[in-house]
């Protein structure tokens, strides 16, 4: 008797994950007197972060940061470098 095989487009696809949207700023992000907002990098520009002085380079996640409503003074930062700053600052990170 011969084989049985499913063909590729009479299976279901995978699951597409449910994840919050790139713009989207995490709860954990947000800092007294700071306005937060997750960028996803599609400008084309390179930033510098403050926080490890490295690149950030135009298509990558990350967030930007504005500090009592300068918005002169707005700064990009690597996820991870934010949350290291949070915790440098006392706040709590999750």
């Amino acid at each position: 008797m011969p084989r049985r095989h499913e063909r590729a487009r009479e299976r279901p696809g995978p699951a597409i994950p449910v994840e919050r949207p790139l713009t989207a700023t995490p709860a954990w992000a947000q800092a007294g007197g700071a306005i937060v907002r997750a960028v996803t990098g599609e400008k084309g520009k390179t930033y510098r972060c403050p926080g490890c002085q490295q690149e950030i380079r135009p298509g990558t996640p990350h967030l930007v940061v504005i500090e009592e409503e300068d918005v002169e003074a707005r700064r990009h930062w690597h996820t991870p470098c934010w949350k290291r700053e949070l915790r440098r600052r006392g706040f709590t990170v999750a």
